[in-house]
């Protein structure tokens, strides 16, 4: 008269087994989404794992060696050469370079307005005391 799921005692068989399955599931289900945001904050470099940075390592190490076209295709930066590399490097440093010197007029520039300026002021505080004695 009972189904095939019930034993002699009238208790069914299977709902111990199904409760543990639920519970375990829920738990690995929370820890696997823990250990998701940790390894997202890892990867900004919000927390630090201690094998996390290995593995990044890792992932450098082998990029040198995957074929550049690889490389593009997956991220779609582009590979630079060595040569171009360095050419960038120098363009780089020369512009700064040039930077650097304009910084430095714009700076000599700003001091002699600002003298100038402060010239201006004391001229227009002497004409006013010269304008009180004559008047």
């Amino acid at each position: 008269m009972g189904s095939d799921n019930d034993d002699a005692s009238g208790k069914r068989k299977g709902r111990k087994v199904w409760l543990f399955v639920k519970n375990a599931s829920m738990a690995l289900t929370v820890f696997m989404f823990f250990l998701t945001v940790i390894l997202v904050l890892d990867a900004y470099k919000f927390v630090s794992i201690r094998h996390a940075k290995f593995a990044r390592k890792k992932v450098l190490t082998t990029l040198q060696y995957m074929d550049p076209a690889l490389i593009e295709a997956h991220t779609g930066m582009k590979v630079l050469t060595n040569e171009e590399f360095e050419s960038l490097n120098s363009e780089l440093e020369e512009t700064r370079s040039k930077i650097r010197e304009m910084n430095g007029l714009v700076q000599q520039k700003y001091s002699l307005v600002l003298k100038a300026q402060m010239d201006l002021q004391n001229m227009k505080s002497e004409i006013e005391e010269l304008k009180k004695v004559t008047a």
